[in-house]
């Protein structure tokens, strides 16, 4: 889908791609004032998911989330207007080797947005560096919740959600997930931050069995509390993890 240089409803400009998910395209659009947007455009006939994103966005007002803004109806397909969040992906932004303590002052502040959805039932579901976008201040966003919704939601079937490298244990059995598996995905970027991998490598059936029953490799130079820390936030029953993300930023020990 091409829409660089169209006008939208007599209104946005679209000025390039900022990036190429599964399902939907965002780009850089401004409007006649000169305010910068992110447009994300779904296919034709998934209206529902970006009713979904918008239904999770609305609920949601922190530094850390970026704001959702409202639906467009476009011909090209459904739409949603987005604030822009300056930077880029956390993963791009680490190809830099910033120190270490940047890298923790952008995982707080993912913490603190999980935190944020979680105090209102929500779950994002797909937490990853590519949803985590780093300003050059090092203020960070949480964004993309089109696979976001209520915690512990009833699925008619059993429904993997998520991505892969970042899957907790309930989600790899196909089960609704609740705040603990954000939790676990947090843990999983923690991990790679410290350690600079994901705990779990290789063919996607390996992956899946660390995530249900591989033991962590232990990461060299942690302080005990540090690695308890770690521990618990990877731990395979949601039971032993912290129960939101706000219990896991009051004992932050990095």
């Amino acid at each position: 889908m091409s829409l660089t240089g169209k006008v939208l409803l007599e209104k946005y400009r679209v000025i390039r791609l900022l990036g190429q998910g599964a399902l939907a395209s965002v780009f850089l659009a401004f409007d006649r004032f000169g305010t910068p947007y992110a447009l994300k455009v779904f296919p034709k006939g998934a209206e529902a998911r970006r009713d979904r994103e918008l239904w999770v966005g609305q609920r949601l007002s922190h530094p850390n989330i970026n704001p959702v803004l409202e639906a467009l109806d476009l011909e090209e397909g459904p739409a949603l207007l987005l604030a822009y969040a300056p930077g880029e992906e956390m993963g791009r932004w680490m190809l830099r080797r910033p120190e270490r303590k940047r890298a923790l002052l952008v995982f707080r502040q993912l913490l603190s947005a999980l935190a944020h959805m979680h105090e209102r039932g929500l779950v994002h579901r797909d937490v990853k560096p590519e949803n985590i976008i780093v300003a050059g201040t090092d203020e960070a966003r949480l964004v993309d919740f089109d696979l976001s919704g209520p915690a512990l939601e009833a699925f008619k079937k059993p429904l993997r959600v998520g991505t892969l490298p970042y899957l907790a244990p309930e989600q790899v059995l196909g089960q609704s997930p609740g705040p603990e598996a954000d939790v676990y995905a947090a843990g999983v970027i923690l991990y790679w931050i410290l350690a600079g991998e994901h705990p779990f490598v290789g063919a996607p059936e390996e992956v899946l069995w660390g995530h249900l029953k591989g033991a962590i490799p232990p990461i060299p130079g942690l302080e005990p509390e540090q690695e308890a820390f770690l521990g618990r936030l990877l731990a395979k029953q949601p039971a032993k993890r912290f129960p939101t993300a706000k219990e896991a930023l009051e004992v932050f020990p990095f």
